[in-house]
């Protein structure tokens, strides 16, 4: 508020100064008529600001707007010509130069009133646009994990209903882990890419477990020698893809290879998988990377690239991240 007020002295102090530099051997009398046709302005102006502009003009009532400003400007004109009336013009003459100059203030503080509104409007617009994103990336978060629960429960059921009691004890142990993992990332931005890799890790394990020693599965990574904060889950649908969409006919053939790297400040995952012979109930593709490509739109805008090939027999995903 005091800036603002210190904005306006400033604003009229500059009329005054420009007065005073073409008028150097103006006595009192003439600083009193210009300070008199400086109230008027203002009163003018501070009318068409702070009662015109609120209540009409941004409520688009511009008939209206108008009408009440010409009246505005047509009463300060009068009023300023009844002040000086030096009876060297005719009444209509003066009347006409007095509304110019009035209606010359109005137009240079309407400019910075609408400026002003402009850069307002802007920060409430970032403002509300970064609440929208947030809510997206939490109901992508929350689209992501049920998803990757349901999968590990329904492998968990089938070795439970087999008999495979050692085996089902181990994916228990794995997703108490993960899903102590998955609440504790969900409430962050950024997590520790040591702390991803373990849950990749722990993730293959089960689904090892799930598909025996006939699929064969790799996990390697390299240049992770340094902390790096990442995204929480952001390569989680590339690996649930892989087997949600690739392994599902268990086969000698059927391999599923994940490589992770740190390259500067770069990170590379990919991931290649074998294709099985498709079922009725297979799909060509899932949520989980319609939903990683949303995530990386919202989270690394312009600081991301996934690359997707796909064969009869193959698919593969390359993930580039800058951070």
């Amino acid at each position: 508020m005091r800036i603002r007020v210190i904005y306006h002295l400033a604003f009229w102090g500059f009329f005054t100064f420009l007065f005073y530099q073409q008028n150097q051997g103006a006595n009192a009398l003439e600083y009193l008529k210009w300070l008199t046709v400086l109230g008027i302005s203002a009163i003018i102006v501070y009318v068409n600001l702070y009662i015109l502009f609120p209540n009409y003009f941004f409520r688009k009532r511009y008939l209206i707007y108008s009408l009440f400003l010409i009246l505005l400007i047509g009463l300060g004109a009068f009023s300023l010509r009844l002040i000086f009336n030096t009876g060297h013009s005719t009444f209509a003459t003066t009347f006409f130069q007095h509304g110019i100059n009035l209606f010359f203030f109005i137009i240079i503080t309407s400019s910075f009133k609408f400026f002003r509104e402009y850069k307002r409007k802007q920060a409430l617009l970032i403002l509300a646009e970064n609440e929208q994103l947030k809510m997206e990336l939490s109901l992508l978060k929350s689209q992501v994990n049920p998803h990757f629960l349901f999968n590990t429960l329904n492998n968990l059921y089938g070795l439970i209903i087999q008999n495979q009691n050692i085996k089902a004890s181990e994916i228990t142990l794995r997703l108490s882990d993960l899903m102590r993992y998955i609440l504790k990332s969900s409430k962050e931005t950024k997590v520790n890419l040591q702390d991803e890799i373990k849950f990749i890790e722990d993730y293959l394990t089960i689904e090892k477990i799930r598909l025996t020693n006939n699929v064969e599965i790799k996990f390697e990574f390299s240049g992770i020698d340094k902390d790096v904060l990442i995204a929480p889950l952001l390569f989680n649908p590339m690996v649930e893809n892989a087997f949600k969409h690739g392994l599902q006919n268990i086969s000698l053939d059927n391999y599923a290879h994940f490589f992770l790297s740190i390259q500067g400040n770069e990170v590379f995952f990919e991931v290649e998988n074998s294709i099985g012979r498709k079922t009725d109930k297979q799909t060509n593709s899932g949520t989980g990377l319609i939903n990683l490509r949303k995530r990386l739109q919202l989270i690394y805008p312009q600081k991301h690239q996934l690359e997707i090939n796909k064969t009869e027999t193959n698919f593969k995903a390359i993930l580039y991240v800058e951070l």
